[in-house]
């Protein structure tokens, strides 16, 4: 995942997010949280599940993101969060011809975490 700044009515240089967030895998479908504090997106499990994952990045006090946890594991991708803290994703059922549906879920992040 790379990232572009806004100057004025120009784009500055596209930066890539570095090891923290990118993997030699395929990172996807990118979403920040409306206080900028939090990097959702998809990729290929790190942890060695079949198929995508949900990963969460979140912004150190220098602006950088932070280390990549790996949230939601096994055919999930197409993360966004509200307001509230109600996180969504697809979550895709696969068998041997494919994928058989796809639906979506809603977690809602508890008090303990941060």
């Amino acid at each position: 995942l790379w990232q572009v700044q806004r100057q004025g009515q120009t784009w500055g240089q596209p930066r890539n997010l570095g090891p923290s967030v990118n993997s030699p895998r395929d990172e996807t479908r990118p979403f920040v949280t409306s206080d900028g504090a939090a990097l959702w997106y998809s990729g290929d499990s790190r942890l060695g599940y079949p198929g995508h994952a949900l990963y969460r990045s979140l912004r150190g006090p220098d602006g950088r993101w932070g280390r990549t946890e790996e949230i939601v594991s096994n055919f999930a991708a197409e993360p966004t969060l509200d307001e509230a803290g109600v996180l969504y994703f697809v979550h895709h059922f696969v068998n041997q011809e494919g994928l058989v549906e796809a639906d979506i879920y809603s977690m809602q992040r508890t008090k303990s975490q941060p």
